[in-house]
């Protein structure tokens, strides 16, 4: 399977060959393709990718809320034993927040623009938990904001979101996505808004909920230095679809196997730190191809310099490289598990 977990016997979340279309004015486009994936209970996962790859279509999927003009198009996702493919709306909506919640990326339109961030909160009780009593939701409502940083939550409560900063706005998602324990929290990019300083305390507290509360995580993100702290299991997407599978641990220690892969590892700062000090970052030569013009073959053949005829008229398959590992490439770099 093109994703994994390291307790696949205790998955929560499986996904199989997940295909998302787009009908636009050029025709069809798929921009997550084939997606597989297993999420056990407690499980850290990260995705990385350049953006166009398909990271957020894929989390966006999970809750069953692509945009209009989307759909799947096959596939299946199961989720605690139950098929929620085709599942009607309020299957999915007993599910969203409740049990499996996302931080969106873009806080401003996540957010009800006409409703006070009490008001949005309160729906969320009003939805889920009806019979929580009002002062037991104004405590945890407040306690919630604290967690997340911002330490005058009875002004928050009132405020509209135009009200906040950017930066506010993106940790009062966050304590909404964790409002209710659930089993799982999709968190698309959930520091870009933030300093250093917030980022670190925000990812600090999502790990805590992982650790001490078994939460599963899905973290989409474009840095990976955050993905370093928190992932075990890494998926690498390109033009839709999973070109790698590789545990966080290998992934930064012996190094991925995808020739992509390894390109986004080496244009990170930092990454020739052995061999120069303050060199120019390795740039990947070339831009992800729109998914209405996809090349024959491997999509990554006319940016990867290991690419041959056979790469630019042939789809590569999906190559294991240990332990629940794989790579879909003709060529694979095999590394040694870490000790």
């Amino acid at each position: 399977m093109q994703g994994g977990s390291p307790n696949p016997n205790t998955s929560i979340l499986d996904v199989k060959n997940l295909t998302v279309r787009i009908r636009t004015p050029r025709g069809p486009v798929f921009p997550v393709r084939q997606f597989s994936m297993t999420l056990a209970k407690g499980d850290l996962l990260g995705i990385v990718g350049e953006s166009g790859s398909g990271k957020t279509l894929a989390g966006l999927s999970l809750l069953g809320l692509l945009p209009e003009g989307s759909e799947i198009l096959e596939g299946s996702i199961r989720f605690d034993g139950k098929e929620l493919v085709g599942a009607p709306e309020d299957t999915w909506n007993r599910i969203r927040g409740a049990r499996i919640s996302m931080v969106f990326q873009e806080p401003q339109s996540a957010l009800n623009p006409i409703l006070r961030i009490g008001s949005m909160f309160e729906e969320i009780y009003d939805s889920h938990r009806p019979d929580t009593d009002g002062p037991f939701r104004q405590q945890a409502i407040r306690d919630l904001l604290l967690s997340v940083g911002l330490d005058r939550p009875d002004a928050i409560v009132r405020s509209y979101p135009h009200q906040l900063s950017g930066g506010m706005r993106q940790r009062v998602l966050i304590a909404m996505a964790i409002a209710l324990s659930p089993d799982i929290v999709i968190a698309d990019e959930p520091t870009t808004a933030l300093d250093l300083t917030m980022s670190h305390q925000i990812l600090d507290l999502l790990l805590e909920r992982n650790r001490k509360d078994g939460m599963s995580l899905i973290l989409i993100s474009h840095d990976l230095g955050i993905i370093r702290r928190s992932a075990r299991q890494i998926l690498v997407l390109y033009a839709g679809r999973i070109v790698e599978s590789v545990s966080g641990e290998r992934f930064f220690k012996s190094g991925p196997s995808h020739p992509y892969a390894q390109a986004l590892l080496l244009s990170r700062p930092g990454a020739n730190r052995k061999t120069k000090e303050d060199g120019p970052l390795e740039a990947i030569r070339g831009q992800v191809p729109p998914l209405w013009d996809l090349p024959p073959g491997c999509a990554f053949a006319p940016r990867c310099p290991l690419a041959d005829a056979r790469c630019q008229r042939e789809s590569p398959p999906w190559i294991p490289t240990g332990n629940d590992q794989g790579a879909l490439c003709f060529y694979p770099s095999i590394k040694e598990d870490v000790a």
